[in-house]
């Protein structure tokens, strides 16, 4: 799982809207990673987490806890570093 970028969970906090987080599981194996022109046969999983509300709450928390709720879907393989979020 990559970095997540925290200027979604900004504008969301701003706006007291909820984030609704989605796990996708599968994709690699449809459309591997530096082939995005190729695409196979394949089954891809759709996770669609409960919302996490914004109100009240600061976009490093909102940003965290959506990278939890997706991480907690895939396999431990796949997560990689929970440290990994960007700054933009």
């Amino acid at each position: 799982m990559g970095g997540f970028k925290k200027g979604a969970f900004s504008v969301a906090v701003k706006a007291k809207a909820q984030v609704v987080p989605i796990t996708l599981i599968g994709t690699g194996d449809v459309m591997p990673s530096g082939r995005e022109r190729e695409m196979y046969a394949g089954h891809v999983t759709i996770v669609v987490h409960p919302p996490i509300q914004t109100a009240g709450a600061d976009a490093d928390a909102v940003c965290e806890e959506a990278r939890r709720a997706i991480a907690s879907a895939l396999p431990p393989e796949l997560v990689g570093d929970a440290s990994a979020t960007s700054s933009e």
